[in-house]
């Protein structure tokens, strides 16, 4: 697999964006996709425009690219139920990004290969695998019920492996702390 390098997190290794500009960066990254039912109709603009503040030449153009990425995943999702389980992993994903064990780099991989159709949202059969359960449980609830079984039981090998799995999925990197 080509490496690519990305703007963004390249400017933030170089410490030249802020980390309020990288806090509300990522906040559109997760949030504007809820302005839509669908999809088809996002675009790198309502990212922007959703920014608490404007950003400078190189930390705009980094924003971009990444929204870019944004755009092309959410098109892959036609459909409202399906865009629905994307929105909650991107919402899940930040907090990922947040806590320290989703690089953004890996991330903005995982949304290039999402949006070229080469890499799938995790699946699950949840009432399979935990019973009965409230309406519209997604993953983002099935990684919380993860964590809150690891905070009862650190060494609960079915919790570990599955957070491991969803990691994988979610393009959390192998080197990252995903015990953490």
């Amino acid at each position: 697999m080509m490496i690519t390098a990305y703007l963004l997190p390249a400017l933030a290794e170089q410490k030249k964006v802020t980390n309020d500009e990288m806090q509300d960066i990522i906040r559109m990254l997760a949030h504007t996709p809820l302005l839509y039912d669908d999809g088809r109709h996002i675009t790198v603009e309502d990212y922007l425009g959703g920014l608490e503040n404007q950003l400078k030449h190189d930390t705009r153009r980094a924003a971009i690219e990444l929204y870019e990425l944004g755009v092309k995943a959410c098109r892959q999702f036609q459909d409202s139920f399906h865009y629905e389980q994307l929105q909650d992993v991107l919402g899940l994903q930040a907090e990922l990004w947040q806590e320290g064990i989703l690089a953004l780099h890996d991330w903005m991989n995982w949304l290039k290969l999402i949006g070229e159709g080469q890499q799938k949202l995790p699946e699950y059969d949840f009432a399979a695998m935990l019973g009965e359960l409230p309406e519209g449980y997604m993953i983002h609830d099935f990684h919380d019920e993860l964590q809150y079984r690891l905070e009862q039981d650190a060494a609960n090998v079915w919790a570990n492996d599955e957070r491991h799995k969803l990691y994988v999925g979610l393009g959390v990197k192998q080197g990252a702390s995903l015990f953490g």
